[in-house]
């Protein structure tokens, strides 16, 4: 019988924003422990954490743990938000005029994919990055794997898992402190059509 695993993708609380500015790449969380209590109800215990070394995700890790048991932690750099490079912290008006000039602009998105900031990487290089990451996941003995981390990572992992374009998977929208529900079954058992990923449920 098959017995998938499972991976809870879930994104950090949210941070105090500067109005007209793009963020910085490593802000601070705002922790609110209601919020926390009714996110621990639909994370089993006992589980594997993998979270991305930024500040804010790992006060979200933190706060999280009060309330749900894990079995190990994991701090893995791969999980890191895609990084804004030179625009982080700096007004928006003065980074679109960089952007303005581009022959090829996004409905739902700052950037498209392919752009990658001053000193910053693309979405497509967060997306060749998480790729990797999910391919080198073990979910042996049906195991269910968290992942405490970014929007724009949550983003690149469903582009992969579900095959869907870069272009449309950035204009995702996914919520602070929500949680993105998958199964996943082993290389063995991808016998049929469909894949290996199913997706349970987004921004619960």
């Amino acid at each position: 019988m098959i017995k998938p695993g499972k991976l809870i993708l879930i994104r950090h609380a949210p941070v105090k924003k500067k109005e007209g500015f793009l963020p910085e790449h490593n802000p601070g969380a705002i922790i609110n422990d209601d919020e926390f209590k009714n996110l621990a109800k639909n994370i089993p215990q006992d589980s594997v954490w993998y979270v991305s070394p930024l500040r804010r995700t790992m006060q979200t890790a933190d706060s999280l743990s009060k309330y749900v048991r894990n079995r190990k932690t994991i701090i893995d750099s791969n999980l890191i938000e895609q990084n804004f490079g030179n625009w982080s912290g700096m007004r928006i008006s003065e980074v679109w005029k960089e952007l303005r000039d581009n022959a090829v602009q996004h409905n739902f998105s700052f950037l498209c994919p392919e752009i990658s900031p001053p000193n910053g990487d693309s979405f497509l290089d967060q997306c060749k990055r998480i790729s990797r990451w999910v391919e080198n996941l073990n979910f042996n003995d049906s195991q269910v794997i968290v992942a405490i981390t970014h929007s724009g990572v949550i983003r690149a992992a469903l582009s992969h898992m579900l095959g869907i374009e870069p272009d449309k998977a950035v204009g995702i929208e996914i919520l602070p402190l929500s949680l993105s529900l998958l199964e996943v079954l082993n290389e063995e058992d991808c016998i049929h059509r469909g894949g290996r990923f199913r997706l349970l449920g987004v921004n619960k």
